[in-house]
């Protein structure tokens, strides 16, 4: 038999595994729980299969709604708001981790008002959550519009793609990385918490495009130790220079592109022209629908004609 079954889902062998698709018969992983007479997984940690049916074939630690504290809430632009929650040390530790979003709503308001938004800072010795919203539309000007608190549906870890690729021990980043980060607009907020898992020992440069934010907020949370090397600039200009000898001659091993997908797919392509391509992650954007899988808004087929959930997939 071939195995074709070699996704990697983003909470597979996590406290939220197995999750609602184990029990629809649509796990990512597992082809037993996609309703297969044999196991072709490529999985390496506790078997999901067993997990499920020894325990009576329910779902582990569903995610659920809470209501959380408005801690501080920030207004910068007419249309630009930082809020801190308060949501507990061990939930702040679980959205450390970089690409991790929640859903946030108004409580005055219905479950489709619930709109992903990225983490952008995470205190875990408070317990508090940082978000930048930019109020758009109905969903974020409920959001905006809240003084008091907010409910709170989370933690996700899919808004960043590639992670793998630039993850080594310990779930840190590879010794000795050499990164550069390019981010327009709100794509700034899960840059920066992507900054403060690095850490200040790997060698970072970000370009930060300000359109849609202000110089404000990027200085108000952009701490000097964070990045080595800070440059504001608008991302149109940079892909007109030669990005090809930036990223040969800084001997960058990753490069990480938080903005729109137009702009993740200019930079592929720069990237992919270059003899030994650096690790490539970016932002998932449209992708996150609702999180679980479940809808399928997400989904898109492979050239091979395989279906992926991408706000699952690694």
């Amino acid at each position: 038999m071939d195995s074709t079954n070699n996704i990697d889902c983003i909470d597979s062998g996590t406290e939220n595994c197995p999750c609602y698709l184990a029990a629809t018969g649509d796990c990512l992983i597992c082809s037993r729980l996609q309703g297969k007479e044999y196991c072709d997984c490529l999985w390496k940690g506790v078997c999901i299969y067993n997990e499920f049916i020894q325990n009576n074939q329910k779902i582990n630690n569903p995610r659920k709604d809470f209501a959380s504290k408005i801690v501080s809430r920030k207004q910068y632009l007419d249309d630009l708001y930082v809020i801190t929650l308060e949501v507990g040390r061990g939930f702040a530790l679980k959205a450390a981790i970089p690409g991790s979003y929640v859903f946030l709503k108004s409580p005055d308001f219905q479950n489709y008002y619930q709109t992903p938004i990225s983490i952008m800072h995470a205190d875990t010795e408070n317990g508090f959550i940082t978000v930048l919203v930019k109020s758009i539309s109905a969903k974020t000007k409920a959001i905006c519009a809240q003084e008091d608190k907010l409910i709170v549906r989370g933690v996700y870890r899919g808004g960043i793609s590639g992670m793998p690729k630039i993850i080594g021990r310990f779930s840190r980043i590879i010794p000795d990385s050499k990164v550069l980060i390019l981010t327009k607009g709100v794509g700034f907020a899960p840059a920066i918490n992507f900054l403060n898992w690095v850490g200040s020992d790997t060698e970072t440069e970000i370009i930060i495009d300000e359109d849609k934010i202000c110089t404000q907020v990027i200085w108000d949370y952009l701490q000097p130790s964070t990045a080595n090397k800070v440059l504001i600039k608008s991302l149109p200009e940079c892909l007109s220079l030669p990005l090809t000898e930036k990223i040969t001659e800084g001997n960058y091993t990753a490069v990480v592109v938080l903005a729109s997908d137009y702009y993740i797919e200019e930079m592929r392509k720069i990237i992919m022209q270059l003899p030994e391509p650096p690790a490539f992650v970016h932002s998932n954007n449209a992708n996150i629908c609702c999180g679980e899988g479940i809808c399928g808004a997400c989904s898109c087929v492979d050239p091979d004609g395989t279906i992926h959930k991408k706000c699952k997939c690694l």
